[in-house]
């Protein structure tokens, strides 16, 4: 085998590989655009390897120049697939980031096609005979140095997008994630290196094309591995420490870099066949490998810890974790996500490698659910004792590490269901959750990550993250038992009316039958008895109807209504009715969007409780007005009014102050009137009246529009109608 054969074998590995990944990616996995784009970046990527490496096996400038063109059409291929794989990649808003760039990818896409279209055009590359030689090397066009200046903006674009991605993940997913992460990294970083190379000294040479497909082979052993791993779903740390933490990573990282580049240059003075691209690969593996150890979760903890250690008298900053707890429990969820937010914390302080968080289901029963956990087997997520389990737990003041004499974990201390658990779940610590002597739960950890035993600071540390957890956890669970006994509450009013409803159906049906033995004979009765019957089935209709509607949001069928029109409509039906005055004051009103039906419904209900708090020399007035774009419907009474508990009340289902009916209409007249995106209000006092506003929103008419003389109300004048027992004006 010839030495070029070698020198291209690189090459072909990576081609190999990106076919076998690209295979993986499309057979192994759900087919989603993010596996879609990583099937078509990695294809690209193997045809671009497949031209350097038959470029590097080249016998003429001109037949280098054919093969760098292939594999110039990979790259070109290769930045609208790791684009899309970059935003979709372990995002659960893939969908809504695909659309946000939307415009970006189609014009990426219509670059794409465009370099594709000049690949073997003179502009892109082309051969260069130097004056004082008859050996031509490839060099770049103009149209090429336009297509590696936006091939370098998009490979920045890509780390950016892949940046995110590791930044706000877990640090359980970033385990997972960061093997991909760095291999797509790794390739953008050449392709920078090669565009930037390229527009220095607009030559390519062979040594890019050998470099290229190095570094592809290191990135895709990276995304295969990561693949291989199952995708899993950041450590805040105070100013200070932070500040230090950076500073010695800084320090590090430079006297890496000094070491790193005195190498390089050896290498490149050492006379070794292909020196400046060896020297070039070094510098890529040294900056991966740095990369891979400084975002190690590992490292990170030893590094913090060597500073608290030596920096800082205490080895906790307590304002800043009881900063992170408050902020982590504070925000609104169910105890499940407050568990799963504290597991993150106490993953990220200690980096236990397992853990779990218990809580109180029944304690009369001593009964315990799992709400949280973390790297634990699949173990029972419910424990039962009989009283034992409870005690032993009211018992322990504080944090609990049981070892024996040899250090390993030992749990006999504990009742013996509890020791089973602890065994199941691998646990070295147990951390009571009380609050005052309540006991609410517990949470487990593993051995700390290196195996560091726990001290007495971190178990001071865990005591005040337990209160605070505790806290929180008894609040959830006591709203919760709230809920259930106000809907339980709820039920039983339910039944009550419906009962009480019923059973008087019930009895008016007994005693027709009973009198049917008697008088069945009699016709007169048998009318007599249709009737009632007829009359109760109506109620018993008219009952389930008003339930039934109660359980169902209205849903308006809108029509352009005239209201004044609509308040005459409903106001006729009281003009021979017995009771007090009924005064309607309307006032020219846009029209508006609303069904008639349930307006009526509303204006109807509040008339008639109106009717029934006022006495028979009382006065009821409804009256509209418009209020910019809001039309004002208002229903006042001088009759008995109400006090504010009453009010408070007033909309709530089942609640009555009238000793008769479901209480059900106020809350309906509610609903209807949300449903028209309108408002309704109430204020009342006590022997004074009460006075119901319900403002909707006027209907705008478009400019050029005639409004239909039907629905709209008289453009002048206001008018005053006054109804009452005799139906002559007061």
């Amino acid at each position: 085998m010839s030495s070029q054969d070698l020198y291209s074998l690189p090459s072909f590995l990576s081609v190999v590989l990106c076919l076998a990944l690209a295979g993986l990616v499309l057979a192994r996995f759900q087919r989603t655009p993010v596996h879609w784009a990583l099937a078509a970046a990695l294809l690209s990527l193997g045809l671009a390897q497949a031209g350097n490496g038959f470029s590097l096996m080249a016998d003429s400038s001109l037949e280098e120049l054919r093969w760098r063109r292939v594999a110039l059409a990979g790259e070109i291929l290769m930045p609208l697939g790791w684009l899309v794989f970059s935003l979709t990649f372990a995002r659960s808003n893939a969908q809504a980031l695909l659309r946000d760039w939307r415009g970006r990818l189609s014009a990426a896409g219509l670059l794409t096609v465009l370099f594709l279209a000049l690949v073997g055009s003179e502009r892109m590359f082309t051969l260069v005979f130097p004056w004082d030689s008859t050996t031509a090397y490839v060099g770049l066009g103009l149209s090429g140095v336009v297509y590696a200046c936006l091939y370098l903006v998009a490979q920045v674009l890509i780390l950016a997008n892949l940046e995110q991605t590791l930044r706000h993940a877990d640090e359980s997913t970033r385990w997972s994630l960061k093997f991909p992460v760095f291999g797509v990294g790794l390739l953008c970083v050449f392709f920078i290196y090669q565009s930037a190379d390229l527009l220095l000294y607009r030559i390519w040479h062979p040594g890019l094309a050998w470099l290229s497909s190095a570094i592809s082979v290191t990135a895709c052993t990276l995304v295969g591995y990561g693949l291989m791993r199952r995708p899993l779903p950041d450590v805040q740390i105070y100013v200070s420490r932070r500040v230090l933490s950076d500073s010695l990573t800084f320090l590090v990282v430079g006297v890496v870099l000094v070491g790193m580049g005195l190498v390089a240059q050896v290498i490149r003075y050492s006379g070794i066949t292909g020196k400046v691209s060896l020297s070039t690969l070094f510098v890529f593996m040294a900056i991966l490998g740095v990369a891979l150890t400084l975002s190690s979760h590992n490292v990170r903890l030893a590094l913090g810890r060597f500073v608290e250690r030596h920096f800082f008298p205490h080895k906790y900053d307590y304002r800043v974790r009881w900063m992170e707890v408050t902020e982590a429990i504070g925000a609104h969820g169910a105890p499940e996500q407050i568990a799963e937010r504290v597991s993150q914390i106490l993953r990220g302080v200690w980096g236990p490698r397992r853990l779990s968080v218990w809580v109180t289901m029944d304690m009369e029963r001593d009964a315990w659910a799992r709400i949280g956990v973390h790297n634990v087997p699949d173990t029972p997520d419910r424990l039962e004792g009989a009283g034992e389990v409870k005690a032993w737990i009211e018992r322990q003041n504080g944090p609990l590490v049981f070892t024996d004499s040899a250090g390993s974990p030992s749990y006999e201390v504990m009742p013996p269901s509890l020791g089973q658990v602890m065994k199941d779940a691998g646990a070295a610590l147990i951390t009571p959750l009380k609050a005052g002597r309540q006991v609410i739960g517990w949470i487990t950890m593993g051995p700390t990550a290196g195996g560091r035993p726990y001290d007495q600071q971190d178990l001071d540390l865990l005591r005040s993250i337990a209160a605070q957890v505790a806290d929180r956890l008894q609040h959830l669970l006591l709203a919760e038992k709230l809920a259930i006994g106000r809907e339980m509450e709820a039920f039983y009013e339910y039944s009550t009316f419906f009962l009480h409803d019923l059973k008087n159906f019930t009895a008016t049906l007994s005693l027709v039958t009973q009198n049917a033995e008697r008088h069945g004979s009699d016709p007169s009765f048998q009318r007599a008895a249709m009737d009632t019957v007829r009359a109760t089935v109506q109620k018993m209709t008219t009952l389930i109807g008003q339930l039934t509607a109660l359980s169902q949001d209205p849903r308006p069928k809108r029509v352009r209504l005239d209201l004044n029109a609509m308040v005459d409509e409903v106001l006729k039906g009281f003009d021979r009715s017995a009771g007090a005055r009924l005064l309607c004051e309307t006032q020219p009103v846009p029209p508006v969007e609303a069904d008639p039906e349930q307006l009526q419904q509303v204006l109807l209900n509040l008339v008639l409780n109106a009717r029934e708090a006022v006495d028979p020399e009382g006065a009821i007035t409804v009256r509209t007005t418009a209020e910019g774009e809001t039309v004002r419907l208002v229903v006042e009474d001088n009759g008995c009014g109400m006090d504010r508990a009453t009010v408070a009340k007033l909309f709530r289902p089942f609640r009555t102050a009238k000793g008769r009916g479901l209480g059900i209409g106020l809350y309906q007249c509610r609903k209807i009137v949300e449903a028209h995106q309108g408002v309704l209000e109430v204020d009342s006092e006590p022997r004074k009246g009460s006075r119901f506003t319900v403002r909707l929103p006027a209907h705008r008419e478009a400019p050029h529009h005639q409004p239909d003389h039907e629905s709209l109300a008289p453009a002048s004048g206001e008018r005053i109608k006054v109804r009452g027992d005799s139906g002559q004006g007061g």
